[in-house]
């Protein structure tokens, strides 16, 4: 078989000027379906990598985003460099869409996102329903602390104070010396903590209802969470899925002795995706091969 180019990186910039790339992995067909990919908090797309070669593999394009603020993105949070959900749902994602349609302009787009970027993914398309065709989340779960058992939602809730705390002390959050994602806005943060203590996805800057728009979103959805990802809990998983009242949602959750799955965790998953990748493609062709409405 025809060796599979290396990956291409594509610039692309918002609309306040904030620049970054894009890692493609383009299949062999130029009518296959696009799967857009975003990262976890604090996580750099080149983590994809396994993944995307995978998902290649198996006939899709691919392209792998940087969040604001990491790896590639032109910015860093600072106390003089400040952005929140808002900045990466109404700035990057349409520009980063934009660019990923100008490459690929044939085939079917697909939201792909890990934890945060699923969340991110979610909101995106229940402002935009006709970005993509359909929605791929993985360990991805609303963060109220709720959805954690006692005493487990505590450390949760106590977290989430203390990240949003050191936002407005310092002016960022350091993540990466706390453990926790990376170096974080403290406008990130504080959309991220506001979702953890009420539940609700109430955007700050934003003008956007994305609790009503989320409820509206009327798209196939794909929901992958692993027994044994102590960061998706079930409860929490499922409070996220609650919300898509008009979506058709489809949920995978494997066990921790499912083969190909043994002690996966929250990341991990994304170094040895074969199960995952079998997964989305199945899911994927079924909504392909479906006749148009």
């Amino acid at each position: 078989m025809q060796e599979l180019p290396a990956v291409e990186v594509i610039g692309y910039q918002a609309s306040d000027s904030v620049r970054a790339n894009l890692q493609v992995y383009g299949a062999d067909d130029p009518t296959a379906a696009v799967v857009i990919c975003l990262p976890a908090m604090g996580v750099r797309g080149s983590f994809y990598a396994d993944f995307a070669q995978h998902l290649r593999k198996a006939g899709f394009h691919v392209a792998v985003a940087d969040l604001r603020g990491i790896d590639s993105s032109s910015v860093r949070a600072s106390r003089a460099c400040d952005f929140g959900y808002a900045e990466i749902l109404e700035r990057d994602l349409p520009a980063l869409t934009a660019c990923v349609r100008q490459r690929f302009p044939a085939g079917s787009q697909y939201f792909l996102g890990h934890s945060l970027g699923g969340q991110l993914w979610a909101l995106y398309l229940s402002a935009n329903p006709v970005a993509a065709e359909g929605l791929i989340l993985i360990a991805s779960c609303n963060v109220h602390y709720r959805g954690w058992h006692w005493p487990t939602r505590w450390y949760v809730l106590g977290m989430a104070l203390a990240m949003r705390s050191l936002g407005f002390v310092l002016g960022h959050v350091p993540g990466d010396k706390l453990g926790f994602a990376g170096t974080e806005a403290r406008t990130v943060v504080r959309d991220w903590s506001h979702n953890c203590m009420t539940g609700r996805y109430e955007v700050a800057n934003s003008p956007i209802d994305y609790e009503t728009a989320l409820q509206r979103l009327a798209r196939p959805i794909l929901a992958i969470s692993f027994e044994t990802d102590i960061y998706a809990p079930p409860n929490s998983v499922n409070n996220l899925l609650r919300k898509f009242r008009s979506s058709r949602v489809e949920s995978r959750r494997f066990a921790k002795d499912h083969a190909g799955m043994e002690k996966v965790t929250h990341f991990n998953w994304a170094k040895k995706p074969q199960v995952i990748v079998d997964t989305i493609s199945e899911w994927i062709s079924a909504r392909q091969s479906l006749p148009e409405r």
